[in-house]
């Protein structure tokens, strides 16, 4: 989980146990809103967001893992 600039919103990760997807939530309403959907294979280890909230980077689990850079959807 990351708390964006403010405090007013949050991504977390949600779904199965070796499959998850990246959800924005602002704390404020309560709107969700999925930001990935990320292919059955990729199993998400941990994550973090840029400081200005416009990108996330992904650590992937797999044998030899790799770090993944994506911009974040408006």
């Amino acid at each position: 989980m990351a708390f964006l600039a403010g405090g007013r919103a949050v991504v977390l990760l949600r779904g199965e146990i070796q499959h998850k997807d990246l959800w924005f939530v602002d704390l404020e309403t309560g709107a969700e809103r999925q930001l990935t959907n990320l292919a059955p294979e990729f199993d998400v280890r941990d994550f973090d967001i840029s400081q200005d909230g416009r990108e996330v980077v992904i650590e992937r689990v797999q044998e030899r893992s790799n770090v993944v850079l994506m911009d974040l959807p408006r």
